[in-house]
């Protein structure tokens, strides 16, 4: 395996996803309807992650998770409370399902952890989509956050990637931060 990639909250297909927080996501990926959303989400998959690496889904794929299929990439979702199909359903595209699980020194789950919970380890997180936690032991992985890239883990160990200062942010400030990236 190459490298390891994070993202979450992808929610393919889920016409309302564009709709939500103002139209917030709609606008940080720069797209109208949830056709264009889809086809962004896939290109800039296709534009980060190479056959051999892994990519680690948070939680929250949508109803369309299948064209993620095609992508490059091994593929584990950990699921999240939109995730409601049967473990089957998502074994056709996933090479493993996995829960709330330690990663190296990282608790990885689809609801940020209450901070009693963590006993010093960060937590690679989606759920709160543009909700950032000011606090640096949290990194939110939702797509209005990483600007609808995979972020890689040596982004993440190395502190390139982090969301503690991206609270109440408008979208045009999480734009601007994605880019200097």
């Amino acid at each position: 395996m190459s490298q390891v990639f994070f993202i979450s909250d992808l929610h393919i297909a889920h016409r309302n996803i564009i709709k939500f927080q103002d139209n917030y996501r709609a606008k940080v990926l720069g797209v109208e309807t949830i056709e264009q959303h889809d086809e962004k989400i896939c290109d800039l998959w296709n534009d980060t992650v190479h056959k051999r690496d892994l990519v680690i889904n948070l939680g929250d794929t949508g109803d369309g998770f299948r064209i993620l299929k095609k992508l490059p990439g091994a593929k584990k979702i950990l699921l999240g409370n939109h995730d409601k199909l049967h473990a089957k359903e998502y074994l056709e595209v996933f090479d493993d399902i996995i829960g709330p699980i330690k990663y190296k020194s990282f608790w990885l789950s689809h609801f940020p952890i209450h901070r009693d919970e963590f006993f010093g380890k960060k937590v690679l997180h989606g759920h709160s989509h543009s909700k950032g936690i000011a606090n640096e032991n949290y990194i939110n992985l939702s797509i209005e956050m990483t600007g609808g890239y995979p972020i890689s883990f040596q982004d993440i160990v190395g502190g390139k990637f982090v969301t503690h200062n991206r609270v109440n942010l408008s979208y045009e400030d999480i734009v601007k931060i994605n880019q200097s990236n």
